[in-house]
């Protein structure tokens, strides 16, 4: 039975970013089993945002420290890092919108972010591609941007197989953790791991059934998501319609866009090959179109659906909920917060706390009681 001091469960973005930065602080021995390859899943089907933007304290943290690790990792390695700086505009539809967005710059300022509000007149000088007809402006911060997920996968994968303290397992699928004594038995289609700790990260597909297995009720689903390109799009910053449920961001020669049906159910099935839901597609074109008019009549170049973790509030799991067993959700921002969530991760497993983040935002235990606040910049998705 091979031993190691930690066995993390998921090889997404963010059981990798967890077991870089304990390599990094020469934690122990990390064994990373994937069910299927390293970066696969979630991770890959992602559309790369990176917004700082956030809707409270630990959304606008996580978002800043995110950032400023992908352009690190980048160079750490000697390689890209997948981070295209573009400015992002949120934008407000209606008066209750505005008034809730100026108190978030507020908080964005005091948590050391570069965040203004743009009135539309202003925005139309700043981004005249977007119709200001029916805003009323928009919060707006410069360097935020977005990553090719591809690319954050290899360099994820390279730096966790590269660190000596870490194994990656990959086409390991977990099938049962028991807790023996002071350790846990992790069973696996590899064989059998003994770690004095175990992290679940499994993602959308994972996280609730690793949970299971050890009697701890992760609140975790997934949710379909879809993402379109346009192949023909001059250069643009990224842009979020919120009330519409949709963002768009410069892809290649043209343009991304995704979007989530707040009507949209909990999926269920396991499967990370999903429908296209081209019906609502459709009925959601008029919205983008009449907003962007760069994006009327244009041919779709590559759709997909993709599975979304969340949590009833959009906000993270970061915590120990029995002793020596973690977990680490990202409440439908994977690739938004994974670097800081691993990084906190980490900080949690090696030095026994989560500083710098406000603890009902981050725990497990806040899903026992009526929710105190929620993550206000977020895709529609469900919330039960």
């Amino acid at each position: 039975m091979a031993t190691y001091d930690l066995v993390i469960v998921g090889a997404g973005n963010l059981g990798l970013w967890t077991a870089h930065e304990l390599a990094k602080r020469g934690f122990g021995r990390v064994a990373v089993c994937e069910q299927n390859w390293a970066g696969s899943g979630a991770t890959t089907r992602s559309a790369g945002v990176v917004r700082q933007q956030g809707g409270s304290e630990t959304a606008i943290k996580l978002g800043m420290w995110s950032r400023e690790r992908y352009i690190g990792l980048g160079a750490e390695l000697g390689l890209d890092s997948g981070f295209v700086e573009t400015g992002y505009y949120v934008l407000a539809e209606t008066e209750e919108e505005k008034a809730a967005f100026l108190d978030l710059v507020r908080l964005r300022r005091e948590c050391g972010l570069q965040n203004a509000w743009v009135d539309a007149g202003e925005g139309r000088k700043m981004f005249p591609q977007l119709d200001w007809e029916n805003l009323l402006g928009a919060t707006y911060t410069p360097d935020d941007g977005y990553v090719h997920p591809p690319i954050v996968a290899r360099n994820m994968t390279i730096a966790a197989a590269r660190a000596p303290s870490v194994d990656l397992f990959e086409r390991c699928v977990v099938e049962g953790i028991e807790r023996v004594g002071g350790a846990y038995c992790v069973r696996t289609t590899r064989g059998t791991f003994e770690a004095e700790r175990v992290l679940d990260a499994g993602g959308p597909r994972g996280a609730r059934a690793i949970g299971a297995m050890v009697g701890v009720d992760v609140p975790v689903m997934a949710s379909r998501h879809l993402v379109v390109t346009f192949p023909d799009v001059a250069l643009f910053p990224m842009f979020f319609a919120l009330q519409k449920g949709v963002y768009v961001r410069p892809e290649e020669q043209g343009a991304l866009l995704g979007l989530s049906n707040p009507y949209e159910k909990a999926d269920t099935t396991g499967r990370y090959q999903l429908d296209f839901d081209w019906d609502y597609f459709e009925e959601m074109r008029p919205a983008w179109e009449s907003v962007f008019p760069a994006l009327a009549g244009q041919r779709v170049s590559r759709s997909w659906a993709g599975s979304i973790d969340y949590t009833p509030d959009h906000l993270p799991i970061i915590d120990q909920p029995q002793a020596g067993f973690y977990v680490l959700a990202a409440g439908g921002h994977g690739m938004m917060w994974g670097p800081a969530l691993g990084m906190k991760m980490a900080e949690l497993i090696a030095d026994g706390v989560v500083r710098d983040l406000p603890g009902d935002e981050i725990s497990l235990e806040r899903f026992s009681r009526p929710l105190a606040r929620h993550d206000a910049i977020a895709l529609p998705f469900p919330t039960s």
